[in-house]
């Protein structure tokens, strides 16, 4: 009995779309209005957004990606299925990198602008 593992793996890969939701939803009410989007070599920002702009922006690149590679990957498998894996490698190494940085963007603009803590104790 052979199983064909590569289907499942392929739909694995839209986990990142929830979980990049999810990494947003979670830090929504302490992000800031204005979010940096877009860093320089030194990990300078250069490029702001609103915080719907950045959510929008985030899960529309890795949507875009998803389905690219979803279509790709199949495509490839039906043609080519001796280079379907290490290509499907590739696909898994773009969205680790494009969700890392998703990732980073909310984390770098919750470092950045988190709110006061007051330091009152009654």
């Amino acid at each position: 009995m052979a199983r064909d593992f590569y289907k499942p793996a392929i739909w694995l890969m839209w986990l990142a779309l929830p979980t990049t939701a999810l990494n947003y939803w979670r830090a929504w009410d302490r992000l800031p209005t204005r979010m940096a989007v877009h860093f320089d070599a030194s990990w300078q920002p250069n490029g702001y957004s609103s915080r719907e702009g950045s959510l929008i922006l985030g899960l529309g690149i890795m949507a875009f990606l998803l389905l690219l590679f979803t279509i790709s990957g199949f495509i490839l498998h039906a043609m080519r299925p001796t280079a379907a894996w290490p290509m499907l490698a590739l696909f898994y190494v773009v969205i680790g990198i494009v969700g890392y940085a998703n990732h980073s963007i909310v984390r770098f603009n919750l470092a950045t602008h988190s709110p006061p803590v007051s330091m009152n104790v009654r």
